[in-house]
């Protein structure tokens, strides 16, 4: 069965990352001069990882990290898909951490509970971030079977990241917070697709971890 290595990196740093502020889904930020110099040590770490296809979330920050590993893929398909757009905080997107703690806090402790559903006003529960993520993942494998591509990356958010490995390798939501992550660290997955009869659904497939939070490329002047 032919197998699909998927690289899930977060992009760089932007502004608000730096002064801890809440970007969301809606706060769209540019890389800051530090993000420029975290994307192309990631670019630069996957030189050499033939990837066939990169697929980014539909936010600035994301689009940007992903076309620095384009330029080392040129004959990569690459695709955007706002499915893969960072959780919202719906009244916080913008507010700082410090002045968000609270709110966040309680509903993060009610997710590690198991009440998927809790969120701030006007933004996203668990599950509403895991059911889009899971269906950009099955559209995603299903572009990499169709199109022969066995090595992906795919550029998305520290919240997306998290929703993303707690879901396709573990299946249970309450394993989010055990994936850490800073700007332009990566996970490695892999999983295994029939190629008579591919399953794309990621809750019918078997992901294993292959390297957790690298963030070695990002040690020398990088962050």
């Amino acid at each position: 069965m032919p197998v699909v290595d998927i690289i899930l990196a977060r992009h760089g740093q932007t502004d608000a990352n730096s002064e801890d502020r809440m970007q969301g889904s809606t706060l769209n930020q540019p890389l800051n001069a530090v993000g420029e110099r975290q994307a192309e040590a990631l670019a630069a770490a996957l030189k050499d990882a033939r990837l066939g296809l990169i697929v980014t979330s539909a936010l600035d920050r994301a689009i940007q990290t992903g076309r620095r590993v384009a330029r080392y893929h040129p004959a990569a398909a690459v695709m955007q898909d706002a499915r893969l757009n960072m959780t919202s905080w719906g009244a916080l997107n913008g507010a700082l951490y410090e002045e968000a703690r609270g709110q966040l806090e309680a509903v993060f402790g009610r997710w590690a509970a198991g009440d998927f559903g809790a969120k701030v006003s006007g933004g996203e529960s668990a599950s509403d971030s895991q059911a889009r993520v899971r269906a950009a993942f099955a559209d995603i494998l299903r572009a990499a079977h169709e199109g022969g591509h066995r090595r992906v990356f795919v550029c998305l958010h520290g919240g997306t990241t998290m929703v993303a490995m707690a879901s396709l390798v573990d299946r249970d939501l309450r394993r989010m917070a055990a994936y850490t992550h800073t700007n332009c660290s990566f996970y490695h997955i892999r999983t295994e697709l029939d190629a008579a009869q591919p399953v794309t659904d990621p809750a019918e497939l078997r992901f294993e971890p292959v390297r957790l939070d690298v963030r070695d490329h990002l040690a020398a002047g990088a962050a």
